[in-house]
């Protein structure tokens, strides 16, 4: 039991509370959300039923209530790789089963529109961790049953939804062919990369979550909004209501999906 360890520099829990999420042993469900922003997490608790928040360290927030009866956590990733990764395996190691990635993506072909929903099937990336995970260039594989279940809440809810392959990269700008205002600036037409490759939208985590999430044994899946579409450059400027509409599909497949881990 990790309350039973004293820390130290390999495993540095204290009283079986890791050192950045801010919570401990009994506080987070078998299901949790993890948006990337800190600040959806505090947006989303008031669609939980009986919320207990645990408070926030660096990027990482949490809270746990139940949605529909159902036991739910929400926790933040923070932006990229790194910060996922640790809140993946500190998550793991609070007792976590499940987790499904809520975020935002920009679509990179013309059909999804901003405001739609991609529940992700594959991953692709040029992701520092992901490579470390999975082997450089590998794909990364979303939980199909649910992906699937994914899928079909969105379906249900009247929302416009697709299935498909999303790329990952560390870079923001860059990295995603957005002008970083230097005299020497020139697209690397990263998208086209990306595009050619089979992806139809591109974000800064899927590809981290879904190469962890698998060596920690947590079943995976990830639910993206649109908030932009690179081929038509449209940008979504009210995301709220996306972020609560991917809770609530997020929500309502964890609970009709049968965990297979219990």
């Amino acid at each position: 039991m990790l309350d039973d360890l004293c820390p130290t520099a390999s495993l540095p829990f204290t009283n079986g509370r890791p050192p950045h999420l801010p919570c401990g042993p009994g506080d987070i469900a078998d299901d949790v959300l993890v948006p990337g922003d800190p600040d959806r997490v505090a947006l989303l608790a008031d669609m939980l039923e009986n919320a207990t928040n645990f408070g926030r360290k660096r990027e990482f927030a949490v809270v746990t209530g139940a949605y529909n009866g159902h036991k739910l956590s929400i926790c933040s990733t923070g932006i990229g790789g790194p910060s996922a990764e640790i809140a993946l395996v500190e998550l793991a190691m609070l007792g976590a089963k499940r987790v499904v990635r809520i975020g935002g993506m920009s679509a990179l072909v013309p059909h999804i529109q901003t405001g739609s929903f991609l529940a992700v099937e594959s991953a692709i990336g040029t992701t520092g961790v992901g490579d470390i995970y999975m082997g450089i260039g590998q794909t990364s594989r979303a939980d199909t049953g649910l992906t699937h279940a994914l899928y079909q809440a969105a379906t249900r809810q009247g929302l416009p939804s697709y299935t498909g392959c999303v790329a990952t990269t560390d870079s923001y700008y860059l990295g995603q062919d957005r002008p970083v205002f230097s005299e020497n600036h020139k697209s690397c037409n990263y998208l086209d990369q990306f595009r050619n490759k089979g992806a139809v939208g591109v974000d800064m985590e899927s590809h981290v979550i879904l190469s962890v999430a698998p060596k920690l044994g947590l079943q995976a899946a990830c639910l993206l909004g649109v908030h932009g579409n690179r081929a038509t450059n449209d940008w979504l400027v009210d995301y709220e209501p996306t972020q609560r509409n991917l809770f609530s599909v997020a929500g309502s497949a964890l609970i009709s999906t049968p965990n297979r881990s219990l």
